[in-house]
């Protein structure tokens, strides 16, 4: 799947100061969808990111029988019922959303069709054997490409569920297998990691008979009913670029409301706060399960931390821009146990080393993450890299250069933020499209 290319030019900025609103969580808005989709009655959902990687989702959920109805802000949905026929066999191209392509190949597999899935030239070179091994325990029939998309997927009579223990902390090989799970007959007990609980938080919206703890999961296939309504909150990984902004730059003052705070998602605050950073949170309430909430980020003085390692999962998004807080920062900051990096939509530990040298900060680089001296950021011309996170923090190290940023290649920020560069630039920034 070929996009166009779009090349941002960021001029010399100094401040950031406003409050805004970000737009809904990414990977909430495709558990709702998805779950919704599998659902018995009709779900309303509101102030869903309306973006590229999201629409991959949606796509698929009409592949499966879903009925959707899609606005602006907002979907109507009504589910399948856990459904196993579509009455065809079905291709699926997810473009670049890693999460709707796993999330999904555990409800293909449950089905009494086949499946191919692929994506666009990054997705299909990410691995999908993680995802895949579990759901063969299961009875699943999948066949990757070398442990990369295309991946086909061949009809089963039945889902077999089984207990599974994972070592790595992911949300997205989890949460495949209880997707997958909710068609099978069993109670059965995944031991993992703590990472992201979004699926789990919504299976228990939908009245599914699922309980955690910080190390298993436990789930009892039951019907899906649907709540009625889904109210998702704003996503915290693009809060994560104003807070970062606001901390940086001069007299800088951000307010983001009704941004999501889950727990598992929060490790980069702890991580900027043991840095010095100035933030607050008020406002706690819980929404769907959620817990959501106001923040406020102001300029800091900031310091080089070696980042623990109990953090890593709950900030694996937002590491990049850790990196460019480190760059700011008096001392080194050390980032390591991050070996999940190497694995996004680009190489991040190799796009950060390489956007860092770039920008004249000292890095050294280690397999599993990176060092970084504090140091001056000069102005650049920075490859994304085909990743819209490696896009938009280098749009945000205008904010601290000493020239112009030229950041080539960054229609992939559509995947996650459509809206990033009109918000940005009503807060202080100047970003520009460059041909």
């Amino acid at each position: 799947m070929k996009t166009e290319s779009i090349n941002l030019l960021a001029s010399s900025q100094k401040q950031m100061n406003g409050c805004i609103e970000v737009p809904g969580d990414k990977s909430i808005s495709h558990r709702a969808i998805i779950i919704s989709s599998i659902a018995k009655g009709e779900t309303q959902i509101d102030h869903y990111l309306n973006s590229t990687d999201v629409h991959a989702s949606i796509r698929a959920c009409r592949a499966i029988g879903a009925r959707i109805e899609q606005n602006d802000d907002s979907l109507v949905i009504n589910g399948n019922d856990r459904s196993r026929s579509s009455g065809k066999d079905i291709e699926l191209n997810f473009g670049n959303s890693g999460t709707s392509m796993r999330l999904m190949m555990g409800v293909l597999s449950a089905q009494n069709f086949s499946s191919v899935l692929e994506g666009d030239s990054s997705l299909n070179q990410r691995p999908m054997n993680r995802v895949s091994q579990p759901l063969i325990k299961m009875n699943a029939d999948i066949i990757t490409t070398d442990d990369t998309p295309p991946v086909h997927i061949a009809p089963v009579k039945k889902i077999k569920n089984v207990n599974h223990s994972e070592d790595v902390a992911s949300a997205q090989i989890k949460s495949s297998i209880l997707l997958a799970g909710l068609y099978g007959d069993d109670t059965f007990t995944i031991k993992t990691p703590p990472s992201r609980d979004h699926t789990e938080i919504m299976l228990g919206e939908f009245g599914c008979k699922i309980s955690k703890d910080l190390e298993s999961i436990t789930m009892t296939p039951s019907e899906l009913l649907s709540p009625g309504q889904i109210d998702v909150p704003g996503d915290i990984s693009s809060a994560a670029f104003f807070i970062v902004g606001a901390i940086l730059s001069k007299d800088g003052q951000v307010t983001i409301n009704n941004v999501g705070l889950n727990p598992l998602r929060t490790g980069f605050i702890k991580i900027l706060i043991m840095m010095g950073a100035n933030i607050v949170i008020t406002e706690n309430r819980k929404i769907n399960g959620e817990l959501v909430g106001n923040l406020t980020a102001k300029s800091s003085k900031l310091y080089g931390v070696d980042v623990p390692k109990h953090l890593i999962a709950s900030s694996i998004d937002e590491l990049p821009l850790i990196v460019l807080a480190g760059s700011q920062a008096d001392g080194k900051t050390s980032v390591r146990n991050a070996e999940e990096l190497r694995v996004k939509e680009s190489d991040r530990i190799s796009s950060m080393i390489k956007m860092m040298q770039a920008f004249g900060i000292s890095v050294d680089e280690y397999d599993d993450g990176m060092n970084i001296y504090g140091g001056t950021i000069t102005g650049s011309t920075i490859n994304s890299f085909g990743d819209h996170r490696i896009a938009m923090t280098a749009l945000l190290a205008s904010l601290v250069s000493d020239g112009d940023v030229l950041v080539q290649d960054c229609k992939n920020i559509d995947t996650s933020f459509p809206s990033f560069i009109k918000v940005a630039n009503n807060i202080g920034m100047d970003i520009k499209e460059h041909a």
